[in-house]
Protein backbone atom coordinates (compact mmCIF):
# COMPACT_ATOMS: atom_id res chain seq x y z
CA UNK A 1 0.00 0.00 0.00
CA UNK A 2 2.79 2.39 0.89
CA UNK A 3 4.45 1.63 -2.44
CA UNK A 4 1.41 2.92 -4.35
CA UNK A 5 1.40 6.06 -2.22
CA UNK A 6 5.06 6.75 -3.04
CA UNK A 7 4.36 6.26 -6.74
CA UNK A 8 1.49 8.75 -6.61
CA UNK A 9 3.64 11.29 -4.80
CA UNK A 10 6.43 10.90 -7.40
CA UNK A 11 3.94 11.39 -10.24
CA UNK A 12 2.67 14.60 -8.65
CA UNK A 13 6.22 15.89 -8.06
CA UNK A 14 7.29 15.13 -11.64
CA UNK A 15 4.15 16.67 -13.14
CA UNK A 16 4.35 19.89 -11.13
CA UNK A 17 7.08 21.58 -13.30
CA UNK A 18 4.98 20.91 -16.40
CA UNK A 19 2.03 22.82 -14.96
CA UNK A 20 3.86 26.10 -14.30
CA UNK A 21 3.08 27.57 -17.73
CA UNK A 22 4.82 30.64 -19.18
CA UNK A 23 5.48 32.30 -15.86
CA UNK A 24 8.09 34.67 -17.34
CA UNK A 25 6.37 35.39 -20.66
CA UNK A 26 6.52 38.86 -22.17
CA UNK A 27 4.06 39.60 -24.93
CA UNK A 28 5.53 41.05 -28.11
CA UNK A 29 3.11 43.97 -27.86
CA UNK A 30 4.70 44.80 -24.50
CA UNK A 31 8.17 45.15 -25.99
CA UNK A 32 9.66 48.19 -27.69
CA UNK A 33 11.50 46.35 -30.47
CA UNK A 34 14.59 48.34 -31.50
CA UNK A 35 15.53 47.84 -35.17
CA UNK A 36 18.39 50.35 -35.50
CA UNK A 37 20.48 52.60 -33.26
CA UNK A 38 22.26 55.79 -34.30
CA UNK A 39 24.93 57.43 -32.14
CA UNK A 40 26.00 61.07 -32.59
CA UNK A 41 27.98 63.59 -30.63
CA UNK A 42 25.65 65.88 -28.68
CA UNK A 43 25.60 69.61 -29.40
CA UNK A 44 26.09 72.40 -26.83
CA UNK A 45 22.88 72.85 -24.87
CA UNK A 46 21.72 69.26 -25.37
CA UNK A 47 22.59 68.48 -21.74
CA UNK A 48 19.25 70.09 -20.81
CA UNK A 49 17.48 67.10 -22.36
CA UNK A 50 18.99 64.59 -19.93
CA UNK A 51 16.59 63.22 -17.34
CA UNK A 52 17.29 62.24 -13.75
CA UNK A 53 16.88 58.54 -14.50
CA UNK A 54 20.54 57.74 -13.84
CA UNK A 55 21.72 60.85 -11.98
CA UNK A 56 21.87 61.36 -8.25
CA UNK A 57 19.88 64.17 -6.72
CA UNK A 58 21.46 67.60 -7.37
CA UNK A 59 24.13 66.00 -9.55
CA UNK A 60 24.92 68.30 -12.46
CA UNK A 61 25.34 66.93 -15.97
CA UNK A 62 27.81 68.50 -18.37
CA UNK A 63 28.01 68.19 -22.12
CA UNK A 64 31.56 66.84 -21.92
CA UNK A 65 31.48 63.58 -23.86
CA UNK A 66 27.69 63.72 -24.15
CA UNK A 67 26.19 61.61 -26.94
CA UNK A 68 22.82 61.60 -28.69
CA UNK A 69 21.17 58.23 -29.22
CA UNK A 70 18.54 57.85 -31.96
CA UNK A 71 16.56 54.62 -32.27
CA UNK A 72 14.04 53.16 -34.68
CA UNK A 73 11.33 51.24 -32.83
CA UNK A 74 8.99 48.92 -34.71
CA UNK A 75 5.31 49.78 -34.36
CA UNK A 76 3.23 46.59 -33.88
CA UNK A 77 0.83 45.96 -36.74
CA UNK A 78 2.50 48.37 -39.17
CA UNK A 79 5.49 46.33 -40.34
CA UNK A 80 4.92 45.05 -43.93
CA UNK A 81 4.06 41.35 -44.04
CA UNK A 82 4.70 38.96 -46.92
CA UNK A 83 5.48 39.84 -50.53
CA UNK A 84 2.20 41.58 -51.23
CA UNK A 85 3.01 44.62 -49.17
CA UNK A 86 0.17 44.04 -46.67
CA UNK A 87 1.08 46.05 -43.60
CA UNK A 88 -1.81 45.09 -41.39
CA UNK A 89 -2.71 48.76 -40.91
CA UNK A 90 -3.39 52.02 -42.74
CA UNK A 91 -0.90 52.68 -45.54
CA UNK A 92 -0.21 56.25 -44.46
CA UNK A 93 1.03 55.23 -41.00
CA UNK A 94 4.75 54.91 -40.46
CA UNK A 95 5.98 51.41 -39.53
CA UNK A 96 8.70 52.73 -37.20
CA UNK A 97 8.85 55.29 -34.44
CA UNK A 98 12.04 57.35 -34.34
CA UNK A 99 12.99 58.56 -30.87
CA UNK A 100 16.06 60.29 -29.50
CA UNK A 101 17.65 60.95 -26.13
CA UNK A 102 20.89 62.27 -24.67
CA UNK A 103 23.28 60.69 -22.18
CA UNK A 104 26.85 60.56 -20.96
CA UNK A 105 27.19 56.97 -22.21
CA UNK A 106 25.10 54.80 -24.50
CA UNK A 107 23.64 52.98 -21.49
CA UNK A 108 22.78 56.34 -19.92
CA UNK A 109 21.16 57.54 -23.15
CA UNK A 110 19.06 54.39 -23.52
CA UNK A 111 17.97 54.53 -19.88
CA UNK A 112 16.87 58.12 -20.41
CA UNK A 113 14.98 56.93 -23.49
CA UNK A 114 13.35 54.14 -21.47
CA UNK A 115 11.87 56.82 -19.20
CA UNK A 116 9.92 58.07 -22.24
CA UNK A 117 8.44 54.66 -23.11
CA UNK A 118 5.80 52.47 -21.54
CA UNK A 119 7.29 49.25 -22.94
CA UNK A 120 10.68 47.71 -22.22
CA UNK A 121 13.38 48.23 -24.86
CA UNK A 122 14.22 44.96 -26.62
CA UNK A 123 17.39 44.52 -28.72
CA UNK A 124 16.86 40.97 -29.99
CA UNK A 125 15.86 42.28 -33.44
CA UNK A 126 18.49 45.01 -33.67
CA UNK A 127 19.94 44.89 -37.18
CA UNK A 128 22.07 48.02 -37.72
CA UNK A 129 24.21 50.27 -35.51
CA UNK A 130 25.17 53.60 -37.10
CA UNK A 131 28.06 55.64 -35.69
CA UNK A 132 28.70 59.17 -36.85
CA UNK A 133 32.22 59.84 -38.12
CA UNK A 134 32.79 62.29 -35.27
CA UNK A 135 31.95 59.70 -32.62
CA UNK A 136 34.06 57.02 -34.34
CA UNK A 137 37.12 59.29 -34.46
CA UNK A 138 36.79 60.18 -30.77
CA UNK A 139 36.70 56.50 -29.82
CA UNK A 140 34.00 53.85 -29.35
CA UNK A 141 35.32 52.02 -26.31
CA UNK A 142 32.08 52.60 -24.40
CA UNK A 143 29.94 51.48 -27.36
CA UNK A 144 32.02 48.33 -27.88
CA UNK A 145 31.75 47.46 -24.20
CA UNK A 146 27.98 47.95 -24.15
CA UNK A 147 27.22 45.84 -27.21
CA UNK A 148 29.62 43.10 -26.10
CA UNK A 149 27.88 42.79 -22.74
CA UNK A 150 24.30 43.13 -24.01
CA UNK A 151 23.09 39.50 -24.38
CA UNK A 152 20.19 40.43 -26.67
CA UNK A 153 22.46 41.93 -29.36
CA UNK A 154 23.43 39.38 -32.00
CA UNK A 155 26.92 39.19 -33.45
CA UNK A 156 25.41 39.30 -36.97
CA UNK A 157 24.38 42.95 -36.49
CA UNK A 158 25.96 45.40 -38.95
CA UNK A 159 27.87 48.29 -37.41
CA UNK A 160 28.61 51.13 -39.85
CA UNK A 161 30.12 54.61 -39.81
CA UNK A 162 28.14 57.46 -41.36
CA UNK A 163 29.90 60.30 -43.15
CA UNK A 164 27.33 62.71 -41.72
CA UNK A 165 25.07 62.53 -38.71
CA UNK A 166 23.78 59.09 -37.77
CA UNK A 167 20.40 60.65 -36.92
CA UNK A 168 19.98 61.62 -40.59
CA UNK A 169 20.13 57.96 -41.60
CA UNK A 170 17.70 57.07 -38.79
CA UNK A 171 15.23 59.63 -40.16
CA UNK A 172 15.75 58.78 -43.86
CA UNK A 173 12.70 57.69 -45.88
CA UNK A 174 13.87 55.48 -48.77
CA UNK A 175 11.35 54.88 -51.55
CA UNK A 176 12.06 51.16 -52.05
CA UNK A 177 11.34 50.07 -48.48
CA UNK A 178 8.84 51.32 -45.92
CA UNK A 179 11.08 50.31 -43.02
CA UNK A 180 14.29 52.42 -43.21
CA UNK A 181 16.41 50.02 -41.17
CA UNK A 182 15.46 47.11 -43.44
CA UNK A 183 16.48 49.13 -46.50
CA UNK A 184 19.83 49.87 -44.89
CA UNK A 185 20.19 46.19 -44.01
CA UNK A 186 19.35 45.18 -47.59
CA UNK A 187 21.96 47.64 -48.92
CA UNK A 188 24.68 45.96 -46.86
CA UNK A 189 23.52 42.37 -47.43
CA UNK A 190 23.16 42.76 -51.20
CA UNK A 191 26.57 44.47 -51.43
CA UNK A 192 28.06 41.47 -49.62
CA UNK A 193 26.31 39.02 -51.96
CA UNK A 194 27.53 40.92 -55.05
CA UNK A 195 31.14 40.88 -53.83
CA UNK A 196 31.26 44.61 -53.08
CA UNK A 197 31.61 44.29 -49.30
CA UNK A 198 33.34 41.75 -47.06
CA UNK A 199 31.51 39.91 -44.33
CA UNK A 200 32.38 42.37 -41.55
CA UNK A 201 29.56 41.92 -39.07
CA UNK A 202 29.76 43.23 -35.51
CA UNK A 203 31.19 39.91 -34.31
CA UNK A 204 33.89 39.98 -37.00
CA UNK A 205 34.79 43.53 -35.99
CA UNK A 206 35.06 42.47 -32.34
CA UNK A 207 37.31 39.53 -33.25
CA UNK A 208 39.61 41.64 -35.42
CA UNK A 209 39.84 44.41 -32.83
CA UNK A 210 40.70 41.89 -30.11
CA UNK A 211 43.47 40.23 -32.14
CA UNK A 212 47.03 41.29 -31.37
CA UNK A 213 48.04 41.50 -35.03
CA UNK A 214 44.98 42.95 -36.73
CA UNK A 215 42.56 45.88 -36.62
CA UNK A 216 38.85 46.07 -37.37
CA UNK A 217 36.95 47.62 -40.25
CA UNK A 218 33.29 48.55 -40.80
CA UNK A 219 31.34 49.85 -43.81
CA UNK A 220 31.56 53.61 -44.45
CA UNK A 221 28.24 55.03 -45.71
CA UNK A 222 27.02 58.34 -47.06
CA UNK A 223 23.40 59.46 -47.18
CA UNK A 224 22.39 61.02 -50.49
CA UNK A 225 19.69 63.61 -51.21
CA UNK A 226 17.00 61.11 -52.19
CA UNK A 227 17.47 59.09 -48.98
CA UNK A 228 19.50 56.52 -50.88
CA UNK A 229 22.62 55.27 -49.16
CA UNK A 230 26.00 55.00 -50.88
CA UNK A 231 28.65 52.49 -49.86
CA UNK A 232 31.50 54.98 -49.96
CA UNK A 233 34.22 52.67 -48.63
CA UNK A 234 35.41 51.16 -45.37
CA UNK A 235 36.25 52.89 -42.10
CA UNK A 236 39.23 51.31 -40.37
CA UNK A 237 40.24 51.59 -36.75
CA UNK A 238 43.28 51.63 -34.52
CA UNK A 239 42.24 50.11 -31.21
CA UNK A 240 38.86 51.79 -30.62
CA UNK A 241 39.38 54.93 -32.72
CA UNK A 242 38.66 55.40 -36.40
CA UNK A 243 41.85 56.56 -38.10
CA UNK A 244 41.01 56.49 -41.81
CA UNK A 245 38.72 55.49 -44.65
CA UNK A 246 39.12 53.71 -47.95
CA UNK A 247 37.52 54.39 -51.30
CA UNK A 248 34.90 52.06 -52.74
CA UNK A 249 37.43 50.53 -55.16
CA UNK A 250 39.87 49.92 -52.30
CA UNK A 251 37.28 47.58 -50.80
CA UNK A 252 38.04 45.39 -53.82
CA UNK A 253 41.78 45.67 -53.07
CA UNK A 254 41.14 44.59 -49.48
CA UNK A 255 39.00 41.63 -50.56
CA UNK A 256 41.60 40.51 -53.09
CA UNK A 257 44.39 40.53 -50.50
CA UNK A 258 42.15 38.64 -48.04
CA UNK A 259 40.98 36.24 -50.82
CA UNK A 260 37.31 37.04 -50.35
CA UNK A 261 34.94 36.01 -53.12
CA UNK A 262 32.97 36.60 -55.27
CA UNK A 263 34.60 39.46 -57.12
CA UNK A 264 32.23 42.33 -57.73
CA UNK A 265 34.21 45.43 -58.67
CA UNK A 266 34.87 46.74 -62.18
CA UNK A 267 37.58 49.04 -63.48
CA UNK A 268 37.70 51.26 -66.55
CA UNK A 269 40.81 50.83 -68.69
CA UNK A 270 42.01 52.04 -72.06
CA UNK A 271 42.70 49.32 -74.61
CA UNK A 272 46.43 49.37 -75.54
CA UNK A 273 47.24 50.99 -78.90
CA UNK A 274 43.78 52.57 -79.15
CA UNK A 275 41.54 55.20 -77.59
CA UNK A 276 38.85 52.67 -76.75
CA UNK A 277 37.73 52.29 -73.14
CA UNK A 278 36.89 48.85 -71.82
CA UNK A 279 35.49 47.61 -68.50
CA UNK A 280 37.09 44.70 -66.69
CA UNK A 281 34.92 43.06 -64.01
CA UNK A 282 36.51 40.85 -61.39
CA UNK A 283 34.81 37.49 -60.85
CA UNK A 284 37.26 35.49 -58.73
CA UNK A 285 40.27 36.14 -56.50
CA UNK A 286 43.07 34.01 -55.06
CA UNK A 287 45.75 35.22 -52.70
CA UNK A 288 48.66 33.90 -50.67
CA UNK A 289 50.44 35.88 -47.95
CA UNK A 290 53.84 34.86 -46.59
CA UNK A 291 55.96 36.62 -43.98
CA UNK A 292 59.69 36.38 -43.31
CA UNK A 293 62.12 37.95 -40.86
CA UNK A 294 65.41 39.41 -42.15
CA UNK A 295 67.83 41.21 -39.85
CA UNK A 296 65.07 41.76 -37.33
CA UNK A 297 62.74 43.34 -39.87
CA UNK A 298 59.42 41.94 -41.10
CA UNK A 299 58.89 41.32 -44.81
CA UNK A 300 55.53 40.31 -46.30
CA UNK A 301 54.88 38.95 -49.78
CA UNK A 302 51.46 38.93 -51.41
CA UNK A 303 50.86 36.73 -54.44
CA UNK A 304 47.44 37.58 -55.85
CA UNK A 305 45.59 36.18 -58.85
CA UNK A 306 42.52 37.95 -60.22
CA UNK A 307 40.20 36.57 -62.88
CA UNK A 308 37.45 38.47 -64.63
CA UNK A 309 35.51 39.31 -67.76
CA UNK A 310 35.71 42.07 -70.34
CA UNK A 311 32.13 43.31 -70.11
CA UNK A 312 32.12 46.39 -72.36
CA UNK A 313 34.09 48.42 -74.90
CA UNK A 314 33.28 51.94 -76.04
CA UNK A 315 33.99 51.32 -79.76
CA UNK A 316 32.66 48.14 -81.30
CA UNK A 317 34.84 48.59 -84.38
CA UNK A 318 37.97 47.93 -82.37
CA UNK A 319 38.73 44.21 -82.48
CA UNK A 320 39.75 42.33 -79.37
CA UNK A 321 42.68 40.12 -80.29
CA UNK A 322 44.87 37.76 -78.32
CA UNK A 323 47.76 40.22 -78.54
CA UNK A 324 45.95 43.26 -77.18
CA UNK A 325 44.29 41.10 -74.50
CA UNK A 326 47.74 40.14 -73.20
CA UNK A 327 48.75 43.81 -73.23
CA UNK A 328 45.54 44.75 -71.43
CA UNK A 329 46.14 42.10 -68.75
CA UNK A 330 49.63 43.49 -68.21
CA UNK A 331 48.30 47.04 -67.89
CA UNK A 332 45.62 46.00 -65.38
CA UNK A 333 48.29 44.05 -63.47
CA UNK A 334 50.60 47.06 -63.12
CA UNK A 335 47.79 49.42 -62.10
CA UNK A 336 46.49 46.89 -59.56
CA UNK A 337 49.92 46.40 -58.00
CA UNK A 338 50.31 50.16 -57.66
CA UNK A 339 46.81 50.48 -56.18
CA UNK A 340 47.40 47.68 -53.66
CA UNK A 341 50.72 49.15 -52.55
CA UNK A 342 49.22 52.63 -52.18
CA UNK A 343 46.40 51.32 -50.00
CA UNK A 344 48.75 49.27 -47.82
CA UNK A 345 51.04 52.28 -47.37
CA UNK A 346 48.01 54.37 -46.39
CA UNK A 347 47.11 51.93 -43.60
CA UNK A 348 50.77 51.77 -42.53
CA UNK A 349 50.87 55.54 -42.11
CA UNK A 350 47.74 55.30 -39.96
CA UNK A 351 49.17 52.35 -37.99
CA UNK A 352 46.15 50.14 -38.69
CA UNK A 353 46.89 46.60 -39.89
CA UNK A 354 43.47 45.72 -41.27
CA UNK A 355 44.91 42.93 -43.44
CA UNK A 356 46.09 40.88 -40.48
CA UNK A 357 49.78 40.68 -41.43
CA UNK A 358 50.54 40.62 -37.71
CA UNK A 359 48.46 37.46 -37.29
CA UNK A 360 50.50 35.78 -40.04
CA UNK A 361 53.71 36.74 -38.22
CA UNK A 362 52.31 35.51 -34.91
CA UNK A 363 51.28 32.18 -36.49
CA UNK A 364 54.36 31.48 -38.66
CA UNK A 365 57.08 33.26 -36.65
CA UNK A 366 56.07 32.54 -33.02
CA UNK A 367 59.57 32.81 -31.56
CA UNK A 368 60.11 36.23 -33.14
CA UNK A 369 56.68 37.43 -32.01
CA UNK A 370 57.11 36.24 -28.42
CA UNK A 371 60.56 37.78 -28.19
CA UNK A 372 60.27 41.05 -30.15
CA UNK A 373 56.57 41.94 -30.40
CA UNK A 374 54.38 40.44 -27.64
CA UNK A 375 51.83 43.28 -27.57
CA UNK A 376 49.44 44.93 -30.01
CA UNK A 377 51.00 48.35 -29.39
CA UNK A 378 54.45 47.07 -30.37
CA UNK A 379 53.07 45.56 -33.58
CA UNK A 380 51.51 48.89 -34.55
CA UNK A 381 54.96 50.48 -34.67
CA UNK A 382 56.44 47.46 -36.49
CA UNK A 383 53.66 47.55 -39.08
CA UNK A 384 54.53 51.13 -40.03
CA UNK A 385 58.04 50.08 -41.14
CA UNK A 386 57.22 46.66 -42.57
CA UNK A 387 58.13 45.99 -46.21
CA UNK A 388 55.33 44.58 -48.37
CA UNK A 389 55.88 43.18 -51.88
CA UNK A 390 52.79 42.73 -54.09
CA UNK A 391 52.80 40.49 -57.14
CA UNK A 392 49.71 40.29 -59.32
CA UNK A 393 48.51 37.94 -62.03
CA UNK A 394 45.48 39.00 -64.08
CA UNK A 395 43.56 36.69 -66.40
CA UNK A 396 40.67 37.73 -68.66
CA UNK A 397 38.39 34.71 -69.07
CA UNK A 398 35.52 36.03 -71.20
CA UNK A 399 35.20 38.86 -73.68
CA UNK A 400 31.49 38.55 -74.56
CA UNK A 401 29.80 37.46 -77.76
CA UNK A 402 27.82 39.17 -80.47
CA UNK A 403 25.62 37.69 -83.20
CA UNK A 404 26.02 38.96 -86.73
Amino acid sequence: MWQNLIKQILVVVLMTPLLTGCWDRLEIEDRAVVLAIGIDEAKPGDEKETSNATHLLNQESSNKGLIRVTVQIAVPGRIPLGTGGDTGGPADQKPVWVLTSVGNTIEDGLMNLQQQLADRLFYGHLRVIVLSETVAKKGIQNENDFFRRQPQVRRTVWMVVSKGAAADIMNATPQLERVPSLYLLATLEHAREMGKLPNIFLGVFFSASSAKGQEGTVPYLELKKESNIELAGMAYFKNDKMVGTSTALQIGHYMAIKQLNPGGYSILQEMPNSHTNVIFKTTHRKSKITTTIKNGKVFATIRCQVEGDLTEKSDEKVLVTKNNLIQLEEKIKKDAEKGFETFIQQTQEDGSDIFGFGEFVRATQPSYWNKEIKTKEKWESKYREMNVDVSMHVKIRRIGTKTK
